[in-house]
């Protein structure tokens, strides 16, 4: 503690709250967790009481619900990925995702079409699994990752399950492994709304669609409503 930053130590003191707290679940409840769900729910908190702080040194009472329908800038140094799944049942999703900064620009976006039969939280599982797999290639280290799939949230900060779509999830988080900080957050559909529109525009696609530094144009009316 005495050789660390302020940051880091900051984040040592979350990691031990989210530590007692898991141990707590295991003796009490039997409930285990991954390593990943432990700094994971530790970054959250720490995130999260953040905001608290600048939302109270602006005397701002809007709760976590109103934070969490509008897209919201990620911290400085970081990026935000937003993801979405699309399509689930006609045969095929379609599943998109965005990249912006800490100042609300846009860096890239993706999207394409993955054929197969799939359940709604597969499919938004899936959409998780191509953005992180796509964002290491990329090379980004500071990241929070955004779903409107709540299920998917739980999923990935708690314990494993035995279905396809807990696979997935484990998919998920051995990809989140290797990204130095990461958050991975819910969001109502109002605040994921440019992924939405990328998954959409997937199935009209004949291969995938990508773009740097330029946006499409039919996501552009999205992306400035969002920097408001």
């Amino acid at each position: 503690m005495s050789a660390g930053t302020r940051e880091q130590c900051v984040l040592t003191a979350m990691i031990g709250w989210s530590i007692w707290n898991r141990r707590n679940k295991w003796v009490w409840e039997r409930v285990n967790g991954s390593a990943f769900g432990v700094l994971a729910a530790a970054q959250n908190l720490l995130h999260d009481w953040k905001e608290a702080q600048v939302a109270n040194m602006s005397n701002e009472n809007c709760n976590l619900d109103q934070s969490l329908k509008k897209w919201r800038k990620p911290p400085d140094g970081w990026v935000t990925i937003n993801c979405d799944a699309s399509g689930v049942l006609n045969g095929g999703i379609g599943i998109g995702c965005v990249i912006r900064d800490s100042h609300g620009n846009f860096i890239e976006a993706r999207c394409c079409k993955i054929q197969g039969h799939w359940q709604i939280r597969e499919a938004e599982a899936i959409s998780l699994k191509e953005a992180v797999s796509w964002v290491r290639l990329l090379g980004f280290q500071y990241c929070r990752f955004e779903t409107d799939s709540q299920v998917l949230v739980w999923a990935i900060k708690g314990q494993s399950g035995e279905s396809y779509f807990h696979t997935i999830v484990s998919q998920c988080v051995n990809e989140l492994k290797h990204i130095d900080q990461v958050l991975v957050d819910f969001v109502y559909r109002s605040a994921n709304g440019v992924a939405h529109l990328l998954a959409s525009a997937a199935h009209s696609m004949s291969g995938c669609g990508e773009w740097l530094v330029t946006p499409p144009e039919f996501i552009n009316d999205v992306l400035d409503l969002d920097s408001v």
